[in-house]
């Protein structure tokens, strides 16, 4: 025994030998050019080609919820049996859970009985609306937002209201003065030739508010000069209605205006006449109610043939709070569907590539648990909050993932996005890229000559590298295999394998 071993370390020491001679001998080829043309083994030629180069970055992430539907109880109802769990896949229409049906009937008799109510509202509601609209309280016209054919609903909703009237007959101008006021302080307003003593109403947080007499002359966003008695001037402002009261519309179409800007009105003077005004809003809210209802009670009406709560979209089952023999109170939440039509992939990117990731970009998406098969993928949002992790600062972004049949929420999986890409350029392996004294270069081979050629680079991967000047298509190129150090560790490591097989068997 003792002598096998011997033996097999003999083989290990010369075989050492072996590999340092043949690291010499390169090293003399690399260092004596002309002095042998002939290629070491570990070397290759490849051909200088044109083609498309692409900078890859890659992230890793887990699979999340791209979107998820609540699903809440629309009615107070007692839960029989359970018959989804969470994590189950459904589609639209499969039985999530069966109800009592004492429970549904007491619901339909409750909502006839609010039915009955509601109708006998409705009938004790005067229906016809007002063609007129009238002034809610007396005062001057100071701004109309509504135009004949305007519906007015619509200009209430953009503007407050239909129409401005000056509340109290007084205007006022904010502004921030040059000298210190006192409440109660004469001043002069002066606009488009007018002059009006105004009073000092209020002074807050150095804005002054100044008022004035109304008129039906003197319009509202009007810019004005305040100056004391002796005519220096105080600042500058715009007219405002003091107490603005806007006048409100729940139904109807402009049909004529009635009064003009500037015009006095008192209380229940008709501002204007609409069309479309048979109903008025009580009555149409009524209306409105009774629909609602009506649609309960036919949804009502279809769960008791059924006692059946159907699942309304695709997804996995989430967050499940039903359980047999329960009651469910009406707007409670019973489950949430995670939508299976998409996921987001939340990944990392380091800051030295995130420049190169656009929202819109395709990426290529291999999951850990089927890394045989490629999906496609889409950025959807970059976040620009980074997170510095050992000294690298990554950033996350989302990818959109469509909806397949494997994907499952919190898989592990890698995303490739291309942050820059070039065709139609000339490329050479990259392990055919050399530096000597600082200079990147490539070994051409010109019949048996070999010449080591200076070369500017473009992109480089970490298979291919663009060559911008100092090679042509068709060019033959030397390239490394593996080093000798990698060669020689290989066999080392196989020399080191068949040794230790090899203890205490015969030769």
């Amino acid at each position: 025994m003792k002598r096998k071993k011997k033996r097999g370390k003999m083989k290990w020491l010369v075989l050492v030998l072996l590999l340092l001679a043949a690291g010499a001998g390169f090293y003399l080829f690399t260092h004596k050019k002309g002095e042998e043309n002939r290629l070491p083994e570990n070397m290759r030629t490849e051909e200088v080609t044109r083609g498309t180069i692409r900078i890859t970055t890659e992230g890793n992430g887990s699979i999340e919820a791209a979107e998820e539907f609540p699903v809440s109880a629309e009615y107070t109802l007692k839960i029989d049996t359970v018959e989804a769990e969470n994590g189950d896949v459904v589609q639209a229409g499969d039985v999530v859970a069966t109800v009592d049906e004492d429970s549904v009937k007491e619901q339909i008799s409750l909502l006839e009985n609010n039915l009955s109510e509601l109708n006998a509202a409705i009938s004790a509601t005067d229906h016809s609306g007002s063609s007129a609209l009238t002034a809610p309280v007396s005062g001057r016209v100071k701004r109309i937002f509504a135009g004949v054919d305007d519906v007015l609903t619509d200009v209430v909703t953009e503007h407050g209201g239909v129409m401005e009237l000056s509340a109290d007959e007084k205007l006022k101008v904010e502004f921030t003065p040059s000298q210190v006021l006192k409440l109660g302080d004469k001043v002069t307003v002066s606009f488009l030739g007018y002059e009006e003593e105004g009073t000092v109403l209020s002074e807050k947080d150095g804005v002054c508010t100044v008022t004035i007499a109304d008129n039906s002359d003197y319009l509202v966003d009007t810019e004005v000069t305040v100056t004391d008695e002796d005519e220096n001037v105080l600042g500058t402002g715009y007219l405002k209605s003091n107490h603005p009261y806007l006048v409100d519309s729940a139904y109807g179409i402009v049909d004529e205006l009635n009064v003009e800007v500037g015009e006095w009105v008192d209380s229940g003077a008709t501002l204007l006449t609409r069309r479309y005004s048979s109903y008025n809003g009580d009555y149409l809210s009524l209306l409105e109610n009774r629909e609602e209802l009506m649609q309960k009670l036919q949804e009502l009406r279809e769960l008791k043939e059924s006692c059946q709560l159907l699942a309304e979209h695709d997804g996995i089952v989430s967050e499940l709070m039903l359980q047999d023999g329960t009651v469910v109170a009406e707007d409670t939440p019973m489950y949430r569907l995670i939508s299976t039509e998409r996921f987001w992939l939340k990944t990392q990117i380091d800051e030295l590539d995130i420049a190169g990731v656009r929202e819109g970009q395709t990426a290529k998406i291999v999951f850990d648990a089927f890394d045989d098969e490629e999906y496609e993928g889409k950025v959807e949002k970059i976040s620009a909050l980074g997170e510095n992790v050992g000294g690298v600062t990554k950033y996350t972004v989302t990818i959109s993932v469509p909806g397949i049949e494997k994907v499952r929420t919190a898989m592990s999986a890698t995303a490739t996005i291309v942050i820059d890409e070039k065709e139609d350029v000339l490329l050479v392996p990259v392990d055919a890229v050399q530096t000597v004294d600082g200079q990147r270069c490539v070994t051409v081979l010109r019949g048996e000559e070999q010449e080591n050629v200076p070369v500017t680079l473009g992109l480089v991967n970490n298979t291919q590298a663009e060559v911008t000047e100092g090679l042509s298509e068709g060019d033959q190129v030397a390239v490394m295999g593996k080093s000798d150090f990698e060669i020689m560790m290989d066999m080392m490591q196989q020399s080191r394998s068949q040794f230790a097989g090899g203890e205490g068997q015969d030769d």
